[in-house]
């Protein structure tokens, strides 16, 4: 592809100039209404549900953007799931609508443990199955809950 560049870079630092470069490239060809630049505040880079990681979204108004935002999609959908803000193992927020995995596996990031969520589809009668699954094996969701503070 595009970006199959092996053996192109001698150093780290040239590929993540390169990264930050083609991040920055697409913020501007990207229309208005979906990226603010790579750090501001749009639908490509909102954080709102997943800062600060680990723990329940700092924006008091979260919980009823992301209902209104499952809402207005329709279809019964019933949660979202998200990277980008990296967090120490996968977990979900705002009662389980929202699935925070990047776990910052990368040695440039976090050098996070790699995990994976499984949902399995309980069709139109069942719950869904929802799983982290990881070197150490399969935890459940609920053991990934982050609570919220209510005031």
């Amino acid at each position: 592809g595009d970006y199959n560049n092996i053996g192109m870079y001698k150093a780290v630092e040239e590929v993540v100039a390169d990264a930050e470069d083609r991040a920055r490239q697409a913020s501007r060809t990207m229309p208005e209404c979906l990226s603010a630049g790579q750090y501001g505040e749009s639908p490509v880079w909102m954080r709102d549900y997943s800062s600060p990681n680990d723990t329940a979204p700092r924006n008091p108004m979260a919980q009823q953007m992301i209902d209104d935002a499952l809402g207005a999609l329709g279809h019964g959908v019933e949660r979202m799931v998200m990277g980008h803000t990296p967090q120490h193992h996968i977990n979900a927020a705002l009662q389980g609508k929202a699935w925070r995995v990047d776990v910052g596996a990368s040695a440039g990031v976090m050098s996070g443990t790699p995990e994976v969520l499984e949902i399995i589809h309980g069709g139109e009668t069942e719950q869904d199955t929802i799983n982290i699954l990881s070197r150490s094996g399969k935890k459940a969701a609920t053991e990934r809950q982050v609570v919220e503070m209510l005031f």
